[in-house]
């Protein structure tokens, strides 16, 4: 009798704990397979999702303004900022709540100035709660050249990296806000009317990885001896580099884009590295994009994510505004 108790106390528990787990999973929201951004010219560029906040912040490279948005496509404005040309790449600092967001003009933006384009290099931080202005931190003394600052990244002590796709600079602002010159190299260097450095991510082993837009060239920057610039080799060439994204220690999301010169399809690639980015293997592909000029990923709850900005339309006299902007999941199948 009490074999056959025990018996139907374990079948009763184990019928709970099954019910218990397919209940939970049922309540497991399922993310969408792309988010809309509707507003018409909005032609966004750097994305960032906060985990705090629970919504993506994203910039408009035509408008220079900063919205929000969550997993229900609801968009707020966030940031209205007449000092904002192009924002362009960002990143946020969730322990010490704040956004931090490349300004830049490349001269196909709405407040677009003479004074400006090519010239303009700050970076300017905000209250990631209230929006609020809280510095700008001008770069654009600390090399002489041209200037587009495109993309930045913390590293674990806060410390801050941006690149200049204008100048063969990587730029590095202290704890302190002091900014100063990290590296300059002639590597970095490209033909003019070209982009250069790009996407950049900082990798848990203190070293930054680094892009070259024009070429999809990979570099690796320790950061203990940043003269050290060793080219990342790949398995498979890219015929150009946009935003990065680091999954994990070993796994590099690369958005690869088309704007002018031979026509190629425009991805996102998985790349991988069995000997700590001393050389990388592209294992993955995704070129099902809906929409035009992906720039910048981000990862919402685990999933991946990428914007589409549709750049090519800001230079032709015969585009039509465009309201439909979106971010897209990405899924790679291996």
């Amino acid at each position: 009798m009490k074999t056959l108790i025990l018996k139907t106390a374990l079948i009763v528990f184990i019928s709970i704990l099954i019910f218990s787990c397919e209940k939970e999973d049922n309540n497991v929201q399922e993310l969408p397979n792309s988010i809309s951004l509707k507003e018409t010219s909005l032609y966004p560029e750097g994305i960032v999702y906060s985990s705090s906040k629970q919504k993506t912040f994203i910039g408009s490279y035509y408008k220079g303004k900063i919205i929000t948005v969550d997993l229900l496509g609801n968009m707020t404005d966030f940031v209205i900022d007449n000092s904002l040309v192009a924002v362009v790449g960002m990143a946020i600092d969730e322990t010490n709540n704040r956004l931090l967001v490349c300004n830049s003009d490349a001269g196909i933006s709405l407040k677009s100035d003479n004074a400006t384009i090519g010239q303009l290099a700050e970076v300017i931080v905000y209250d990631l709660i209230s929006g609020a202005k809280l510095k700008t931190i001008d770069l654009s003394g600390l090399y002489q050249g041209g200037h587009f600052l495109n993309d930045l990244v913390l590293d674990n002590n806060g410390n801050v990296y941006i690149t200049d796709s204008f100048s063969p600079v990587i730029y590095k602002i202290d704890t302190n806000n002091n900014p100063s010159v990290l590296v300059t190299n002639t590597i970095f260097e490209v033909p003019q009317g070209t982009f250069g450095l790009n996407g950049i991510v900082y990798h848990p082993d203190n070293y930054l990885i680094v892009g070259k837009a024009f070429g999809g060239i990979l570099y690796k920057i320790p950061l203990n001896d940043v003269n050290n610039v060793q080219e990342i080799t790949l398995n498979t060439s890219v015929n150009s580099l946009d935003g990065l994204l680091l999954t994990n220690n070993n796994t590099l999301i690369l958005v690869s884009n088309y704007f002018a010169g031979p026509s190629f399809n425009e991805a996102i690639y998985k790349i991988e590295t069995t000997n700590n980015w001393t050389s990388g293997s592209i294992t993955s592909s995704f070129t099902n994009l809906d929409g035009t000029y992906p720039t910048t990923l981000t990862e919402i709850s685990n999933e991946l994510y990428v914007s589409f900005g549709y750049f090519p339309e800001l230079v032709d006299p015969n585009s039509t505004p465009n309201n439909n902007f979106k971010l897209q999941k990405i899924k790679f199948l291996n």
